[in-house]
């Protein structure tokens, strides 16, 4: 394993401590059975209430403060916080995809001359798009991030490499280029996810954690079986395919483009044995009413049953990880019910969706 050397459990002896300490925050199946039990706002903010959810005037409002405590929370107790600004990049391209897509209309039309001499620069943004602000952006970015979201959005608009981080302002970089050959704007979102998992996957690699990378490759697996049902039942084709799907799965690139003329059958035998079996047996129905939420549903179980490993461990960075992972998959679930309440849709909904807890104990 190239890189530093792991950093020792002893380290972590408070901080597991800790956070066996708070997983009594989070929602048992009780808790879950109130949830889908609410029948108005003021029921589910009694809930995140007893969860010791910040006060704030929404539920919406204390779920975001919540996550933002969370990653908080693990930058106080991690020796080693590369773990938490690993997970924390993902936020900062999400809100670098939401930064682009609005300055693109501001951008002129490249040529092959611009694309060769200025190949490390941003567009110019000119015009009225290139003076809109990040204030208007901020009901799409995500926190907490490693940069300011406001300061991404001027380091980018502006073309300020200096003030922000190398790696995020490349990022910017290669994205607009794609975007600039193609002019599909879906472009930028297939760059910065291929990027996005190329640079957490590095520090996961120099991390040296097995529990921390393999987490990120069933990510990567689950992405990609997504990503050859929906290309499949779309007919979208194998050159569009292997344009998305992200690198370094444990199932080879190859394999997945050769299984998109195959039968629902070699999809699943492709998979067996891997953690995402169950998810393949999908394959026969893709494309069926509900198909798609019923993946992504047992795609986010897959996950709870990963992070489920840690509760035979007694320290360790794992433990960190999984309780921070258990507690964005709890406001998932609470956002889903929050979704049923205001739309006037039963509850009963909500409670399908229902992504499993961590607590299997309670």
């Amino acid at each position: 394993m190239r890189g530093k050397p792991k950093v020792p459990t002893d380290r972590y002896l408070y901080a597991s401590g800790r956070i066996r300490a708070l997983e009594i925050r989070l929602f048992d199946s009780g808790r879950l059975n109130h949830l889908y039990e609410a029948h108005a706002i003021d029921d589910i903010n009694r809930l995140l209430t007893e969860s010791s959810y910040p006060e704030a005037s929404n539920p919406e409002t204390r779920l975001s403060l919540e996550s933002e405590a969370a990653f908080q929370l693990m930058s106080d107790l991690f020796p080693d916080r590369t773990f938490v600004d690993a997970l924390m990049a993902f936020h900062d391209f999400h809100n670098l995809k939401a930064v682009l897509k609005n300055l693109t209309l501001a951008w002129p039309k490249s040529t092959d001359t611009d694309d060769g001499n200025k190949a490390d620069e941003l567009p110019e943004s000119a015009g009225p798009f290139g003076l809109v602000g990040p204030a208007a952006l901020d009901p799409l970015f995500q926190r907490p991030s490693i940069v300011d979201p406001h300061v991404l959005f001027m380091a980018v608009r502006d073309r300020q490499p200096d003030q922000i981080p190398g790696w995020l302002y490349s990022a910017a970089v290669k994205a607009a280029k794609v975007y600039q050959h193609s002019y599909d704007i879906s472009d930028i979102d297939l760059a910065l996810d291929r990027l996005s998992y190329q640079f957490v996957l590095d520090k996961a690699d120099r991390l040296g954690n097995a529990f921390f990378n393999s987490y990120l490759k069933l990510k990567i697996d689950m992405t990609n079986l997504g990503l050859l049902l929906r290309t499949r039942y779309l007919r979208s084709g194998t050159d569009y395919l292997e344009q998305v799907l992200l690198l370094g799965g444990t199932v080879p690139n190859s394999r997945i483009l050769d299984l998109y003329q195959g039968t629902a059958e070699q999809i699943k035998s492709a998979y067996a044995g891997t953690a995402c079996e169950k998810l393949a047996e999908l394959a026969e129905e893709y494309g069926q009413h509900g198909s798609a939420g019923r993946f992504s549903l047992r795609s986010d179980n897959l996950i709870i049953e990963h992070i489920r490993q840690t509760r035979l461990l007694w320290r360790g960075p794992e433990l960190l990880l999984s309780y921070l992972i258990a507690r964005e998959m709890e406001i998932k679930n609470v956002r889903i019910a929050l979704t049923c309440l205001r739309n006037g849709l039963p509850m009963s909904q909500a409670r399908d969706l229902n992504r499993d807890n961590y607590l299997t104990w309670r």
